[in-house]
């Protein structure tokens, strides 16, 4: 019996994995246009031209997958949304720290969409695509350590044995005496906190050079929300003595003149903002003292209600595109 033909259309989840790809790449693409124009360190210029290469290269794929199934590309972000020649507004050092954590960023993106493709040439895609991404998360961090830049995670330095856990105190964070925090949670800690602290110096950078007020208040609320939050997280380390990673808000040049849009700047913090959720969210699920979930909750209801407040933003200056959607049955019924 011969197979029976199967419907090759794109699903709804390989459609959005591609539409939001070209957004974001679209986004890259100015971003790193702009930094490439200024940077000056050679080793941290090899690795934005990589980023730039790369992001170009995914513009043209992802338009050929959406007009071979006949839907248009987004217009996403263009020529006009960066002023490569303006004054730089990020030192060298804060650009290759922006890299490594857009890479951590498009890793767990991309990990994600190959989740929930089904077709084989979108699988090849994506995996090329993963691929590329963790080459520049490696190149990134090399810089990063060879520069002296990166904070480490801390590190344990007591007698560890092997034990199961007997008592249920383990769990309990508020009354008593609270167990010292685990690796687990560290991990999940430190990577928002390297997470908190690029949003903060891109809040105060964009801030900075905004033309519209209602952005800049934007911008000014997501910094003082993300300092809040800065503070939560380093409590949970500090009380058990350990580090934090360094700060980079100095990165910021006195330039009050924009290299981008205000629609490109509020889209940016918008959905970073968006996906510190998903972030908070694993951390919360690997956090086994009560008290962690609790603050990783709190933030978590914290940051949605922001970044929802840019989206609308965004829509009410007529500046956030519409994702594909389903068919209105309902609406062609009354029509």
């Amino acid at each position: 019996m011969k197979n029976q033909s199967t419907n090759t259309k794109m699903t709804s989840s390989e459609l959005a994995n591609i539409w939001m790809q070209y957004m974001n790449d679209s986004l890259a693409r100015c971003v790193f246009r702009h930094f490439l124009y200024h940077i000056e360190d050679e080793g941290v210029q090899e690795v934005v031209q990589y980023a730039l290469d790369i992001a170009e290269s995914h513009l043209p794929k992802c338009e050929q997958f959406l007009t071979k199934e006949g839907y248009p590309k987004p217009i996403g972000f263009t020529n006009q949304d960066v002023t490569v020649e303006a004054p730089r507004l990020f030192t060298d050092t804060f650009i290759i720290v922006y890299v490594q954590i857009m890479a951590i960023h498009g890793m767990t993106r991309y990990a994600g969409a190959l989740g929930n493709i089904l077709d084989e040439e979108q699988r090849k895609y994506f995996r090329h695509v993963l691929i590329e991404t963790m080459e520049l998360y490696d190149k990134a961090t090399t810089v990063l350590l060879d520069k002296g830049i990166i904070s480490k995670p801390p590190t344990f330095n007591n007698h560890q044995e092997v034990e199961y856990l007997t008592k249920q105190n383990f769990l309990t964070g508020w009354f008593g005496r609270r167990r010292p925090i685990s690796a687990v949670e560290v991990s999940g800690t430190f990577l928002n906190l390297q997470k908190t602290i690029v949003k903060i110096v891109l809040e105060l950078a964009f801030g900075q050079v905004a033309k519209s007020k209602k952005v800049q208040k934007y911008m000014e609320r997501g910094r003082q929300l993300c300092n809040k939050h800065f503070e939560i997280l380093s409590l949970m380390l500090k009380e058990d003595n350990l580090h934090i990673p360094r700060t980079f808000e100095t990165e910021v040049t006195d330039s009050t003149i924009s290299p981008f849009s205000d629609k490109l700047m509020l889209f940016h913090i918008a959905t970073l903002l968006s996906s510190a959720v998903g972030y908070y969210g694993e951390a919360l699920a690997l956090s086994q003292r009560r008290d962690l979930g609790v603050s990783y909750s709190t933030m978590i209801a914290d940051i949605a209600v922001v970044s929802e407040d840019g989206m609308n933003l965004l829509i009410e200056k007529g500046w956030m595109e519409q994702p594909p959607l389903a068919t209105d049955h309902e609406g062609l019924a009354r029509n």
